[in-house]
């Protein structure tokens, strides 16, 4: 459809107002009008979903999305504090306990028969990346100087996150500890809350919707954390704004959010699972 079939029918089907139809072609080409149209589940009719509340315009759809990748913007900084942060504490773990390669041995992790699976195919996994991105300088530099050895430090750089997160799955109860214990969090704490910050990771990086979207992964949350549980994002940046927020990035997040939040009036925080003083809440954390 073009894009003024496309706004007709947003309007006829979907009540939807599209208002200035120059603005409306704006939008519609800016925004595919399918991944627009996901922004307003909570404007819809209760009796009738394919239908939006009445006076619910295409601008508050667009809002809804702007407001989005702001919030996105704003939270990636700490992702990747933490990713980077986490694979230096990984990497030099590793190494102390079992020298620069030992993290290609199995016997040095979990000897479960599905841990022992999982170390097989991580290995696959990073095989198939330093294939993928052998024109990397350090790529090349590892595989003509030392015959394709890569040290551990140097290794977890081709890592996913996703990887990380399945490294520290089946590192031993003890070298779980050592990791965890740096966060202030138990070995299942840390380990659910590196899958909820995968899994966040993976929305911001990949441009999909954050707001009034629930997380798979979730993390534990600390006893007193209890009364902020809730399907979506504000718990996962609780936890790690607990276990990892000493760092300026932090602060800058909640800053952001903040202006966020006054620059679009129309966005509702409580949809993403933050209470009303959440400010309060994630620098007290």
């Amino acid at each position: 459809r073009s894009y003024e079939e496309q706004a007709q029918r947003l309007m006829d089907v979907h009540n939807l107002k599209t208002g200035n139809p120059d603005r409306a072609r704006h939008i519609l080409s800016t925004v595919n009008y399918y991944r627009l149209t996901t922004y307003g589940y909570h404007l819809r009719r209760q009796d009738d979903p394919d239908r939006f509340q009445d006076g619910v315009t295409l601008d508050d759809l667009y809002r809804l999305y702007q407001f989005d990748m702001g919030l996105r913007h704003a939270i990636l900084p700490v992702l990747e504090f933490f990713e980077v942060q986490l694979r230096a504490k990984l990497s030099y773990h590793l190494a102390m306990a079992y020298g620069s390669t030992g993290y290609t041995d199995s016997a040095n992790f979990k000897q479960d028969k599905q841990s022992i699976g999982s170390h097989k195919s991580l290995m696959n996994k990073f095989k198939t990346e330093v294939r993928r991105q052998d024109d990397l300088p350090f790529v090349r530099h590892h595989n003509s100087k030392y015959g394709g050895q890569f040290p551990v430090w140097v290794a977890v750089e081709l890592f996913s996150f996703g990887m990380i997160a399945q490294l520290y799955d089946i590192l031993t109860e003890s070298d779980q500890w050592a990791i965890s214990k740096q966060y202030k969090l138990t070995p299942e704490e840390m380990g659910a809350l590196i899958g909820s910050a995968v899994d966040v990771r993976n929305i911001c990086a990949h441009y999909s919707r954050l707001y009034n979207q629930p997380i798979d992964d979730k993390p534990l949350l600390l006893p007193r954390f209890q009364g902020y549980k809730s399907d979506f994002v504000f718990p996962t940046l609780l936890m790690l704004k607990f276990a990892a927020g000493g760092h300026a990035v932090y602060g800058r997040m909640i800053r952001d959010i903040a202006e966020l939040e006054r620059d679009y009036p129309e966005a509702d925080l409580s949809l993403c699972g933050f209470p009303k003083d959440w400010e309060d809440v994630l620098r007290g954390a």
